[in-house]
Formats: C-alpha cells, structure tokens, sequence
C-alpha cells in the first residue's frame, strides 16, 4: 500500500530518477544551513541533508501539506477494501486512543472513520482535515514529525519512465494500465486537422521548439505534485503557466537551445522562490522530455507526446471549471473578481494554445524526432556543465582546507609575555 520505511528515509526521491541522491547539488542544505544538501523536496525543490531537516519546523508548511495529500490520496484508493482503509484511520487515531482512555467511552460514539465515511475523497481534501478534532490535527502533527506518516507514501513513477509503457500501445491493452498513476493519459478523441484550422497558411515550423517547453513544464509540474497534478487543477494549472514560457503571453521559442533553457531558466526562478534548486532534478526533468518527445518503443512514435498534450489540455479545462464556479459565487458576494477573470483569461489562451499545438503535432509531431539528437547533445552537455562545476568546488574546498593553520604551527606562534617574545624568520 505504501512505501517500505527504507524508501522513505530518503525522504521521497528514490523514484525522481538521478533524483535519489542529488550530487549536483553544490549548496548548503538549506534547513539548518551547516551541512551540505543531499536531497531535493519533490513538491517545493529545496535541498535539505536529512529527513530531520526534511522534517523541521521551516519546512512544515511544505512537508505537512505533502503528507496530508499522500494520506487521502491512499485512502481514496481504498474504496474497494474498507479493511485496508480502515487500518489507516485507526493508526491516525491510535495515539489519542492510547492517552483518552477515560474519555473513550463518550468519544465511541463519534470514530473518526464514521466521520469520514460517505465522503468523496477525492473531491476535497479540505473536507476530510475538516473532519479531524483538534487533537487528531495534533497527532497528525506528531506523527509527520516521529515519521510514522512515511509509511502512508507511495512516490509517483511517471507514466512514461514505466517499463510496462514502454512497449507501443494498442487500443485494447489501455484497459490493463488503469493503477497507480502509470495508466497513459488518453489521447484526446476528435482531434481536428491543422491544415483545416489554418485554410490557407501554413504553421510555423517552430512548432517543435515550442512543444519541447511545453513538455518541460509538464514533466516539471507533474513531478512536483507527485502525479496528483489533475486533483489540483487550479494549484497544477497556475504552476505550469509559471513554468512555460510558450503558454505566457503567447511567447514562441526560435531553437532548441532556447526551448531548453527558457525551461530551466523558469525551472530555477521557481526553485528560488522556495528558497533551493536543483540541477539533478533539472536534468532529470530533461530527460523526462527526451522520453516523451521520443515515444514507447524502439520506432517513433506520437503516442507520449499525445498523451502529455491532452492531459495538460483536461487540466486547464478543468481549472477553467473550476474559475467559472468560483466566478459565479464571488458576483453573488459583491466580492472582487479582477484576479480571476485575468487568470481565466490566461488559462483560456493557453488552453487554446495547447489545442492548437496537440492538431499541429497530428501532422507534422514527426518533426519533434529529429530534434532528438539534438536535445541529447542538450542534455549531454549541460551534465558536463555540472559535473566542472562540482569538479571546481571540491577543489577549491580542498585547496582553503590546505590554507587552514596546523595545530603544530598554532601551538608555535609565540606568546606575548615580556621577555618571551621571538622573533621567527620565515623562509
């Protein structure tokens, strides 16, 4: 049900790919600020050097929401076995039954999992946290920071690093990858021709530099919300904007080179926002796209690219949703709704956008594998780049280690008593 405890000790990234342990990182850990950073939080990207810093006070706010999700993401995968759901709700009330044993019996009445249950937990995790007494929100406090909770965390593969996806996939094997987050999005039905769209112009070749930063952010945002991107469809959407430069403003990119590094550029304003980046996650994010744009399979094939395109497409239709809703509920408050109807505004042309991109790739997505020599050179190199960097900072370390004083030099300096002063000549 969920990860082992040896899993969880790295604190979520042994399934990030060249995640796990994250040598690039040339920082220091950015929790206690003493020893240098090992690991990257997969919702927040900073780098931290244990699971006590992971765990500490500056980093709940990130460390406890991740938590909390996980916890009723599983226990919404349990409808089907009420003796599994049953046994994580009593561990999240086996504390406080352990210290209210005189207050047990006027507090039978009201079980936790009787509060919980009918609920659609997938609808809103809001509503479940709600649900909780102050002092179970208490011992789900206590139990993220003992760990206990790590035991609830399954970290996300994503679809397409999959060896089950890797194999092209016909129409009746879909049925068979419908668990675990590893199901391939489906492809969007009706898609319409571009050359209809367009009539008498045709579409700009660059298309396929524009596809490459759209499937940047993607692989970026659906790694930070750990594949539960589509339960959060304002959070994910409002993300990937930030993280896409093509679906800002309606901004093109001109080369690969510039796909690239407009999607790490955006990648690292993020990180710094939560105070770390990581060039291991970058890359490893890089990598994502080289698989999506390539396909299962050894031949080329459209059918990641497709997939990637049309669930980012169900994503901001449902933000899109999801605005009209509350739109709806702020005119009947007199509330203020500039903030919504611009962000409305943005997540429309984006949607139309991807849209657009998704018909393009139907005709002409084939141009995408041509770029893939060069996007392996992309990545190839920008490794290197990081390895100097690290080769650089070792050496410079080692080289102020050298410059440090011995303790045998110390211990000869001479004292500042009258008459004991000499005078040492150096060579």
């Amino acid at each position: 049900m969920a990860a082992s405890v040896e899993k969880t000790k790295l604190t979520g990234v042994e399934n990030f790919g060249t995640l796990e342990v994250d040598e690039d990182i040339s920082s220091v850990c950015k929790l206690c600020l003493k020893s240098s950073a090992k690991y990257t939080c997969p919702r927040c990207n900073m780098v931290y050097c244990s699971l006590a810093c992971y765990q500490s006070e500056k980093h709940s706010g990130c460390s406890e929401a991740f938590y909390k999700d996980c916890v009723v993401n599983e226990l919404s995968q349990m409808t089907s076995c009420s003796d599994d759901k049953q046994k994580v709700l009593d561990m999240l009330a086996k504390d406080l039954e352990e210290k209210e044993d005189d207050e047990s019996g006027a507090g039978s009445d009201d079980d936790l999992a009787e509060r919980v249950e009918g609920l659609d937990l997938d609808e809103d995790i809001g509503v479940v946290w709600g649900r909780l007494k102050p002092k179970e929100k208490e011992e789900f406090a206590r139990m993220l920071q003992d760990g206990r909770l790590a035991h609830l965390i399954e970290l996300w593969t994503p679809w397409w690093r999959c060896a089950e996806n890797q194999k092209l996939v016909l129409e009746n094997e879909a049925v068979n990858r419908k668990q675990n987050g590893r199901k391939i999005p489906e492809i969007l039905p009706n898609i319409p021709d571009i050359n209809n769209l367009l009539k008498n112009n045709r579409p700009s070749s660059e298309c396929k530099f524009d596809l490459l930063n759209v499937l940047f952010s993607y692989a970026f945002v659906t790694r930070l919300h750990n594949g539960c991107h589509q339960e959060c469809p304002m959070d994910s959407t409002q993300d990937v904007l930030e993280s896409c430069y093509v679906l800002r403003d309606q901004n093109r990119c001109g080369s690969i080179g510039e796909a690239v590094q407009k999607g790490l550029d955006d990648a690292c304003s993020r990180g710094k926002k939560s105070e770390g980046s990581s060039h291991g996650f970058n890359l490893t994010v890089l990598e994502d796209v080289r698989q999506l744009a390539r396909g299962p399979g050894k031949a080329d094939s459209l059918t990641f690219l497709s997939a990637a395109l049309s669930d980012l497409i169900c994503l901001f239709q449902a933000a899109l949703s999801v605005i009209k809703k509350e739109l709806r509920d702020r005119r009947k408050s007199g509330a203020d709704e500039k903030d919504l109807v611009s962000l409305r505004s943005r997540v429309f042309k984006a949607e139309k956008k991807l849209s657009f991109l998704l018909s393009w790739s139907q005709r002409y997505g084939m141009g995408v594998h041509h770029l893939l020599p060069h996007l392996h050179f992309e990545i190839e190199t920008r490794q290197a780049e990081a390895d100097q960097v690290c080769e650089i900072k070792a050496a410079v370390e080692s080289n102020m280690e050298q410059l440090k004083p011995s303790s045998k030099v110390a211990d000869k300096a001479p004292t500042s008593g009258v008459g004991s002063a000499k005078i040492i000549e150096l060579d």
